[in-house]
C-alpha cells in the first residue's frame, strides 16, 4: 500500500464489528481507543516486523519515519541524504532533563535495499533491542532504564512520527510502499517471527503464537473508507490520520 507524503496512518483504536459481519463496505464503525498501543513499547518483550520500500523519487522530508511515536523522536527512521536506516528511541535518565538518546543504525543496509524493498524486525528482550535485516541480526542496543513516558501518550503512526508537532523537521513525513506490518507481544525467536511473516494470513491463526499477535496487516483487505483490516484477532485496524491532526 502506498502511503502518500503528509497522509500518514495510525493504529490506536479497537473496532467493533458486531454489526458488520463479513461486510467490509460500510460507512461507519464504532471504535474505542486501545490503550495497549499507548503502553506496549514499555513491555519487557515484543517484536515489530515490517516490509517497506522508499524509492529515490518519492517525496519525503530529509528524514522520514516508516513508523514512529510522538514525543522525543522514536521509531524506524530513514535519512534520504545519507541513506542510513536506524531505530531511534529515548530512555529515562536520572531526571527529566537527562534523558538518553539512542540511535541504532541497521548495519549492512544500503540505499539499494530500501529502494528495492526490505524486511526489518526490531525485537525487545528486557534491556536490549535487537535489529534484523531480512531476519538476519545486524545490530543490538542495550539500555539501563525504560523508554520515556512520552511514548504512552499516543498510538503508533506510519508514514511519520509526529504530525501534530509545532517543529516541522520533527514530523518526519515520508512517501513509501508499506507491504507488511505486525507487532507480536512476548518473547519469540527470530525463526518463529520469520515463520509468522512467511505464513499466509489465513493460516496464521493456526500458529501457537496467534494470541500474542497485537496487529497484523498484509494490506490485502482495505475497505471503501481506506481502512486496513487487522488480520489478528484484535480488530486493531489501520486508518488514515484525520486532516485536523496533521500540520503542513
Amino acid at each position: 500500500m502506498r502511503i502518500k507524503y503528509k497522509q500518514p496512518y495510525w493504529v490506536k483504536f479497537q473496532w467493533d464489528l458486531s454489526n458488520h459481519h463479513e461486510n467490509q463496505y460500510v460507512t461507519e464503525f464504532n471504535k474505542t481507543q486501545n490503550d495497549v498501543f499507548l503502553n506496549f513499547l514499555h513491555e519487557e518483550s515484543y517484536s515489530i516486523t515490517c516490509n517497506f520500500r522508499i524509492r529515490n523519487n518519492y517525496k519525503t522530508d530529509k528524514i522520514c519515519m516508516v513508523y514512529g511515536k510522538p514525543g522525543k523522536n522514536m521509531g524506524l527512521s530513514y535519512n534520504m541524504e545519507s541513506g542510513v536506516l536506524a531505530f531511534e528511541f529515548w530512555t529515562e535518565g536520572h531526571d527529566d532533563d537527562n534523558h538518553i538518546f539512542h540511535f541504532v543504525p541497521f548495519n549492512f543496509v544500503d540505499r539499494k535495499d530500501v529502494e528495492e524493498g526490505i524486511t526489518i524486525t526490531v525485537t525487545r528482550d528486557k534491556d536490549k533491542f535487537t535489529l534484523y535485516k531480512n531476519f538476519e541480526k545486524v545490530n543490538i542496543a542495550k539500555f539501563k532504564r525504560n523508554l520515556i513516558d512520552d511514548y504512552k501518550e499516543s498510538g503508533l503512526f506510519m508514514g511519520c512520527s509526529n504530525p501534530g508537532t509545532g517543529t516541522p523537521e520533527h514530523r518526519y513525513y515520508g512517501e513509501m510502499d508499506l507491504n507488511y506490518f505486525n507487532i507480536i507481544e512476548g518473547s519469540l525467536s527470530i525463526e518463529e517471527i520469520k515463520d509468522v511473516y512467511e505464513t499466509k494470513v489465513e493460516k496464521v491463526l493456526e500458529k501457537g503464537c496467534y494470541d500474542k499477535i497485537l496487529c497484523l496487516y498484509d494490506f490485502e483487505s482495505i475497505n471503501n473508507l481506506g481502512i486496513v483490516y487487522d488480520e489478528s484477532k484484535n480488530t486493531n485496524f489501520l486508518e488514515r490520520v484525520p486532516d485536523e491532526f496533521i500540520l503542513e
